[in-house]
């Protein structure tokens, strides 16, 4: 938490004027005091850092801006660690298809070659 007389000092340095809009920051107005370069994504936390701006355009900037970015920053940090999880399983071919089994879907008739015997055939050969 700033104290008064850093947020006057932040304030006068700017002349007053919103870092994100460009707009004069009128009295009685609220502002807040932002970093230009958020603390998550390296920046400094000293008033070279920290520029007013409107409530209003701040809030906006952040949710806009900043927490994506921050967002995207973790993300890549996490990548590159390894410390991320996979989304789902690992897709792959999976393994060759076999081959179709032979089984009979009905009883199976026995063959007796071309012809098959009969009485008479075994009386006269």
């Amino acid at each position: 938490r700033l104290s008064t007389r850093a947020r006057a000092a932040i304030f006068l340095r700017a002349n007053g004027i919103c870092h994100l809009c460009g707009g004069k920051i009128t009295p009685g107005e609220a502002w807040d005091v932002s970093h230009e370069i958020p603390l998550a994504l390296g920046g400094a936390d000293d008033e070279h850092n920290m520029r007013p701006a409107h409530r209003k355009c701040h809030r906006a900037w952040t949710a806009e801006n900043d927490q994506p970015a921050i967002a995207k920053a973790k993300r890549r940090e996490a990548k590159h660690i390894g410390a991320r999880v996979p989304k789902g399983i690992i897709k792959s071919r999976g393994f060759a298809k076999a081959e179709p089994q032979r089984r009979a879907t009905r009883p199976l008739r026995k063959w007796f070659g071309f012809s098959r015997p009969t009485t008479t055939d075994a009386m006269e050969g």
